[in-house]
């Protein structure tokens, strides 16, 4: 793949992280994707906010920003999600009641317009991280971790109300003999089949690939052999996928995000490219458009702050073909 054009869009501010990438569905042009990050003092701090951009596909200039806040509470992690005709930006708030509690709930905000936003909405059990979700037949599905329990539940509901467990332990270390498993990306295809990527960090640190039918009640999980930090994927067909996330080599321990071709069928991923990047970097956002790719992701190789940009790859058909 080529790297066509890449460009800083987050404003300068101590710590922007944390990306989530999608068309905007409010363009009938389709002439800009939306990004989302957390702006905040440092990678884990009490004054997060959600920062969500329109931007031009062409020029990535930024047509209107969004500034999304709760009061004593640290927004983290923003993802989209869209039903058909609402746009949703789910987050993990903790709440800092006094210097010694902290209080964990899942919010999410939504919109019809993308230029006004709703209040938030709590759902899910505290405690429990709902990473993201997506939709399928007006139901949006999406996987929790929880760090203790060593394990992740399919969550189904909808986030503007509410969203119940689906499936308890659908991956965990009692069942799987494998620690940690977290952050993940859902998808569906037109037969509702679902293929999940999983973050683990543990034992291998190796990051899973899942497969289930509907009801999804019973998963099928394979070793990718390889660490994945926030994965995103989106499908180019039937049987192969765009992966990125954060790469680790073991023997520097230098932090990279790199984008992956992947067979569900062969079971292999083959590297495509590693973006400009370095130390605290990943939680990328994909778009796909013909032969074009949009990438959202953080990055702090320029000048040791990290910092949002946003790069467009071509190449799409050439893979597909």
């Amino acid at each position: 793949m080529m790297l066509f054009n890449i460009k800083r869009i987050s404003k300068p501010a101590t710590h922007c992280a944390f990306t989530d990438l999608i068309e905007n569905p409010f363009d009938i042009s389709r002439k800009t994707l939306m990004c989302c990050y957390r702006q905040a003092s440092d990678h884990v701090s009490t004054d997060g906010v959600v920062i969500v951009l329109t931007l031009d596909k062409t020029s990535f200039q930024v047509r209107n920003r969004v500034v999304i806040r709760e009061n004593n509470a640290d927004l983290r992690d923003p993802k989209f999600s869209y039903d058909g005709s609402r746009l949703m930006l789910t987050t993990y708030a903790k709440s800092f009641l006094d210097k010694r509690k902290v209080v964990t709930k899942m919010v999410t905000y939504f919109s019809t317009t993308g230029y006004s936003w709703s209040t938030g909405n709590s759902h899910g059990r505290s405690g429990w991280w709902l990473w993201n979700n997506t939709f399928y037949n007006s139901e949006a599905y999406g996987f929790a971790y929880n760090r203790r329990a060593n394990s992740v539940s399919l969550y189904k509901g909808d986030p503007t109300r509410s969203m119940h467990v689906h499936k308890e332990e659908a991956f965990c270390l009692d069942k799987q003999g494998k620690g940690y498993p977290n952050e993940s990306t859902i998808l569906f295809d037109d037969d509702g089949n679902a293929s999940v990527f999983l973050r683990r960090d543990a034992d291998t640190f190796s990051a899973q690939f899942g497969t289930s039918k509907p009801p999804y009640t019973k998963w099928n999980w394979h070793d990718l052999g390889i660490y994945i930090g926030g994965p995103a994927a989106v499908a180019l067909s039937e049987n192969l996928y765009i992966v990125a996330g954060r790469h680790i080599d073991w023997g520097s321990h230098q932090f990279t995000t790199r984008v992956w071709l992947f067979d569900s069928v062969t079971k292999i991923l083959t590297e495509l490219k590693t973006l400009p990047s370095g130390g605290d970097t990943s939680y990328p956002g994909l778009v796909i458009e013909d032969d074009n790719l949009y990438i959202s992701y953080y990055s702090c190789h320029v000048d040791n702050q990290a910092r949002v940009y946003i790069a467009h790859l071509s190449g799409i058909n050439d893979l597909i073909n």
